[in-house]
């Protein structure tokens, strides 16, 4: 049972950490609860000094295997703050929970996995907790003030404009104006190329903030931009700018979360990205004025920090 809950948490994108006394503690990036899940007969005398680094998750359930069975007794022995506990009899496969509780998500999540089906445990708690991805609306809304400014100053079009609010100019980067790298990644160069962008945030942006969490999203995003003007200006002279680098970091880390997670690349996501990326750079190839370099950087920043972030995992878990 144990090795079940351990692959089943860790394809629904749970990070898994071993603590002390063999337990182990599971977060998830998109939830503000914890999970952690360890032997009846090492179950400490408190979780404070191993849930430290946790301080800002408030609510925990802790799944407490019990070989040998369990008396009812034994029940209101431990009491722990904020932790909800699930005493699982392995012998007659019944859940005790202290204190009681009607939360039926732990044990319907367990019955699930004992009958063999592979089921995700954010499944019940997304339909009670909502997931905001505010951090893809503020970066829409970024990249939308942007453009106006621009359209005020004389036109996302016009090059002086352009080049006043941070395009990617070689010259000007190489003279020491290396902040372009980035400011470049939130303008765009007329009211098409912004759409195009915009719509690919918007349907990109909250899978991958949830997929990821608020923080690595953020963290994938702008590396990504970065990713892509560096590639940019590395490989081509001409001035250049747009959300496209940072966009496609986040189909190369989406599309990597979804091969190292089966469930997701079954449903078909992975392939789906795949043919958008080949889609996206056949057109660049025909079409002038695309910076496929950009591209290209963006898309192997945003893969290359999944590996290194599924890697990170897979480290805490041995």
């Amino acid at each position: 049972m144990l090795e079940l809950i351990k692959n089943n948490l860790t394809q629904s994108g749970w990070t898994l950490i071993a603590l002390e006394g063999n337990w182990i503690c599971a977060t998830h990036g998109s939830l503000q609860r914890g999970l952690l899940f360890g032997d009846f007969s090492e179950l400490p005398q408190e979780f404070n000094s191993l849930l430290r680094s946790y301080s800002a998750l408030t609510q925990w359930d802790a799944i407490v295997f019990c070989p040998a069975g369990i008396d009812s007794s034994l029940l209101k022995q431990r009491r722990f703050p904020n932790i909800q506990l699930w005493y699982f009899d392995i012998q007659q496969g019944n859940l005790f929970p202290f204190p009681p509780t009607k939360d039926q998500l732990i044990p319907h999540w367990l019955r699930q996995l004992a009958s063999g089906k592979s089921v995700s445990l954010l499944g019940d708690t997304r339909e009670k907790q909502t997931f905001i991805p505010f951090l893809t609306y503020i970066l829409l809304g970024m990249n939308l003030i942007v453009f106006l400014l621009m359209t005020l100053a004389g036109g996302s079009t016009d090059q002086r404009v352009l080049v006043a609010f941070g395009a990617k100019v070689n010259t000007l980067i190489q003279a020491g104006e290396i902040w372009r790298l980035l400011t470049s990644t939130f303008i765009h160069i007329g009211i098409m190329h912004l759409v195009f962008n915009l719509y690919a945030l918007w349907a990109l942006g909250p899978l991958t903030e949830e997929s990821f969490g608020h923080r690595r999203f953020f963290m994938i995003y702008i590396f990504s931009g970065l990713g892509g003007s560096i590639a940019s200006f590395l490989f081509t002279t001409a001035l250049s700018a747009g959300a496209s680098g940072a966009i496609f970091g986040l189909l190369g880390a989406l599309m990597y979360d979804s091969f190292k997670r089966p469930n997701l690349w079954k449903s078909g996501l992975g392939m789906n990205l795949i043919i958008v990326i080949l889609v996206n750079f056949g057109f660049g190839l025909i079409q002038p004025g695309i910076d496929n370099f950009a591209h290209l950087g963006g898309l192997l920043t945003g893969t290359l920090f999944s590996v290194f972030y599924s890697q990170k995992i897979a480290d805490k878990t041995t």
